[in-house]
């Protein structure tokens, strides 16, 4: 096994984006660049320059199609989430190469490979304080299921590791995947409703958009390559990041990922 580093790992990402993509292609699946990888797109046609890694988005009926159909198709690029592989502790998808190993945050943290991740867009109601309960119901399942897989020593002061300490033992009895599976249940609670909204509510962020910004896809140039995009990009980057074109302060433009990988030879 070889350490890989950044620009290593980059490239392995694209890898799997294009393997993705080519099967989506192939099998009447849509697709968009998301989250950072879309801003990296329309701002730096490429990666945010202190980032490093790669989403895409999926509409429910999509995503579920892909997880479904998307193992059949190899070997060495699997998709996982927590409804085809109960070990696996995630709410939304991940894209694996299997050819390699990291670790996050370093050897003492979770083993999986390197991955892009798949995040799920589910109906989101139309109701401003019924969408709040669901972002709300999702972080707490969320930080339950961080008490009940993490086992590391907690930070802060006495007092707050205390509390952190007596949470594990009450969240311990239950199943280890109860809480991803409770986002789940979560994100799809307006599965069969028709409404005017998607959101993300197994993924980081407390987004949601209308569902015209979906109607269709355009091409994005990322990393030298033509990737789509929903044709609302505009109205999607401002509900992520509001004047997306700007950029952050220099002591904000760091990642936020730390990882250790390693690539089989």
């Amino acid at each position: 096994m070889r350490r890989i580093y950044v620009d290593e790992l980059k490239k392995i990402q694209v890898n799997i984006l294009d393997w993705v993509v080519d099967f989506c292609d192939k099998n009447d699946i849509n697709y968009w660049l998301d989250c950072g990888t879309l801003l990296g797109a329309v701002r730096h046609q490429g990666y945010i320059p202190w980032d490093d890694d790669v989403d895409i988005g999926m509409l429910r009926s999509d995503y579920d199609k892909f997880i479904n159909l998307f193992n059949q198709s190899n070997e060495r690029y699997r998709a996982y989430n927590i409804e085809n592989n109960n070990a696996f502790y995630y709410p939304f998808g991940k894209v694996l190469d299997t050819t390699t190993i990291l670790y996050e945050p370093n050897e003492k943290g979770s083993k999986i490979s390197v991955y892009i991740d798949v995040f799920v867009y589910d109906n989101a109601p139309d109701d401003n304080r019924m969408l709040e309960i669901m972002f709300m119901k999702r972080n707490i399942y969320r930080n339950l299921n961080l008490l009940r897989t993490l086992n590391h020593r907690p930070n802060g002061n006495i007092m707050r590791r205390i509390l952190i300490y007596v949470l594990r033992l009450l969240v311990k009895p239950f199943p280890k995947a109860y809480f991803v599976k409770e986002m789940v249940k979560n994100s799809k609670k307006y599965i069969d409703i028709n409404t005017q909204r998607i959101g993300n509510f197994t993924g980081f962020t407390n987004v949601s958009c209308d569902k015209s910004v979906f109607k269709s896809f355009v091409e994005v140039r990322f990393e030298g390559k033509c990737y789509k995009a929903p044709i609302g990009y505009d109205m999607y980057l401002k509900a992520f990041y509001n004047n997306y074109m700007e950029l952050p302060s220099i002591d904000k433009q760091v990642s936020s990922h730390t990882f250790i990988a390693y690539v089989d030879d």
